[in-house]
């Protein structure tokens, strides 16, 4: 198959090869004639070489072959009718020489055709290939254009032959195109990349391949040039360059910290766990905490900003390049979920945690992880942490200050409660006062009747440490010392609750109920705290009954809440909230009674809600108020900076 540069254009191939075979087999038929009924004594045959020839030039290899054992036969039949049998003589002599000449040729003609057929088919690879690929003589000029050069540039093979390649293409160099022509020149290859003209005007960067081609004298002949589009690539390139350099504009300027995190070292265990049978990673990670502390370790800080420089106190980017286990504390624990989930390969892992800069100094941190791109990008997390140590503190120190104003409040109510407080205190010491006299009586007696007095001793004890609990329960309210979240029964403290507020609610006739659910969990406090709120709340209810005709009763229940929580309730049957009232109820001094401080309730919502819960209030249809909050069965502990 020929180039299409040199297929022929005006008369078709099979009725060129049809019209040379014609006239080979005229020409034979002529020799022919004329070595048989002629007197030349010349070696005539010879001539068949030329038929041989043209059956060549567009015949077959079969054809060849026949034409020159026709060739061949024909020598021998005019050979034998003019001189008979063989003899050695002068016709012998021409006539072997005529039929050597004519095997030598056919010979020849078949390695040529083989050598055509090769060079015909290297250059149909020409036109397979995708490439561009065009010929140029040294004046510029196009001989070659296959069709990966007409799909590139858009202009056919009729169109580009025989134009100058610069005119058409307006190539133009990036460099000197002095320095390639030497290049070219020099060692008779070059490759770069070259910007040049699409028909259309666009245009295109092709990566071009140059390669010299000489003549046997070794004087250059003509340039071969290959060449792949890669605008689109170029383009592609320029973007990502660009994307990367907004990037790495983000991430030197941002006001908050990025890191760079490397965990390949860290996946590679991973796959020796998973190749020696692990499935469970999570599993694994909980039975096995010296491999967290074992991937902290491999995790590898590879860059940070200038954001992070500042927050860990470096004097440079370098001083923090290196193992995270460097800023995490081994205490961490965050970093087991952080693992799991880039493990997994899933979402964003965030949430926060504690580092510790180059000073020693533990911050406190909010952190958002990208999980890579990839199931092998794993050289390149991106990590942004924001640093709330100074809001940790101001929490803190809110927390204290809110924890000043409600001792100060429970102080304050100390007084409202002294009246109750005093009765509670009255009753165990008048008992106490009235037992101690009877027991005297009884041993003064002439007979001493011990029994009785002993009882009565009996009854002296049990008063006094019944006065004695309330005193102490006094003093803590009163007492500021740290409190201490633990699990305790709430029936025991609702009890308690209700001694203390006995003489109110036997003054004003309540009917207390109290409705604990079997399935109830243990709630997780302070104890003292939580009890001050149910008194509070348990107090405001009496007193909202006490104008109230008919049946007085309170009701405090309790009932599992959530799948992590328990919800108690106080309810009474008294006024009700009123409307102006409840949108503030729990502002500070916001109150309904006339020598309330508006206090109580503002304090209970900040105890419960310290605690990790909610308290509100809903007025009941029938007529009352409900107050309702909640608390969780367990309570984190305070994070100490």
């Amino acid at each position: 198959m020929q180039s299409r540069a040199y297929a022929p254009a005006a008369r078709p191939r099979r009725l060129v090869a049809a019209l040379l075979m014609g006239f080979g087999a005229l020409l034979a038929l002529g020799v022919f004639l004329v070595d048989t009924f002629t007197p030349l004594q010349s070696a005539v045959a010879v001539v068949y070489v030329v038929v041989v020839l043209l059956v060549a030039a567009s015949g077959s290899r079969r054809a060849i072959v026949g034409a020159a054992a026709g060739c061949m036969v024909l020598t021998a039949v005019a050979y034998f009718r003019g001189h008979g049998w063989l003899a050695l003589d002068a016709a012998m002599m021409r006539c072997a020489v005529s039929l050597g000449a004519i095997a030598i040729t056919a010979v020849l003609a078949l390695r040529n055709r083989e050598r055509l057929i090769t060079i015909a088919g290297q250059a149909s690879l020409i036109e397979l290939t995708h490439d561009s690929i065009f010929v140029r003589d040294m004046d510029d000029i196009i001989v070659l254009w296959n069709g990966g050069a007409e799909q590139l540039y858009g202009w056919t093979a009729h169109e580009a032959l025989g134009r100058r390649a610069n005119d058409l293409l307006g190539t133009a160099f990036p460099g000197d195109r002095r320095v390639a022509d030497a290049e070219l020149f020099g060692t008779g290859r070059w490759e770069g990349e070259v910007i040049q003209r699409h028909r259309d005007g666009r245009i295109v960067i092709v990566e071009a391949r140059c390669a010299l081609l000489r003549d046997e004298q070794g004087k250059p002949r003509v340039i071969l040039e290959a060449g792949t589009d890669v605008t689109e690539r170029r383009a592609a390139a320029a973007a990502t360059a660009e994307s990367e350099r907004r990037y790495r504009s983000m991430f030197e300027t941002a006001r908050f910290s990025f890191w760079e995190e490397d965990y390949s070292r860290v996946m590679e265990r991973v796959a020796v766990l998973r190749e020696q049978g692990v499935t469970d990673l999570a599993a694994y990670l909980d039975a096995h905490p010296e491999f967290v502390s074992e991937a902290c370790a491999l995790t590898y800080v590879t860059d940070v900003n200038e954001a992070t420089i500042r927050m860990l106190g470096a004097q440079r980017r370098e001083d923090l390049i290196g193992p995270l286990s460097r800023f995490l504390p081994a205490s961490e624990r965050t970093f087991a979920q952080v693992l799991l989930t880039i493990i997994q390969g899933g979402g964003i892992a965030e949430g926060e945690a504690h580092l510790v800069n180059l000073r020693g100094e533990r911050l406190t941190v909010l952190f958002g992880m990208n999980m890579p791109l990839g199931p092998s990008r794993y050289d390149r997390v991106l990590v942004s942490v924001v640093d709330i140590t100074d809001r940790k503190r101001a929490e803190r120190a809110l927390i204290a200050v809110q924890a000043e104003l409600a001792q100060a409040a429970r102080v304050t109510a100390l007084g409202e409660m002294s009246a109750s407080i005093a009765h509670e205190v009255n009753q165990p010491l008048a008992a106490i006062v009235t037992h101690g006299e009877a027991a005297l009586r009884w041993l003064r007696r002439p007979e001493p009747d011990l029994g009785e007095a002993c009882d009565a001793i009996e009854r002296v004890v049990r008063d006094a440490r019944r006065a004695s609990e309330v005193v102490h329960r006094v003093r803590s309210l009163a007492s500021k010392e740290p409190r201490q979240h633990v699990l305790f029964d709430l029936g025991a403290l609702i009890e308690e609750c209700a001694q203390l507020l006995d003489g109110e609610i036997a003054l004003h006739r309540i009917v207390l109920r109290v409705d604990i659910a079997r399935d109830a969990p243990m709630p997780r406090g302070d104890r003292v705290q939580l009890q001050q709120v149910v008194v509070n709340l348990m107090g405001n209810a009496i007193r909202a009954m006490s104008a109230v005709c008919g049946r007085r009763q309170l009701l405090v229940r309790a009932r599992p809440e959530g799948g992590n929580g328990l919800l108690v309730e106080v309810e009474d049957s008294g006024t009700g909230i009123p409307e102006h009232i409840a949108p503030h109820l729990f502002d500070a001094f916001v109150t309904t009674r006339g020598d309330g401080m508006g206090m109580g309730l503002a304090i209970c919502r900040s105890t419960i809600e310290s605690h990790g819960g909610r308290l509100w209030a809903t007025n009941r249809p029938e007529g009352g108020a409900t107050f309702h909050f909640t608390l969780p069965v367990t309570v984190a502990e305070e994070v100490r900076a």
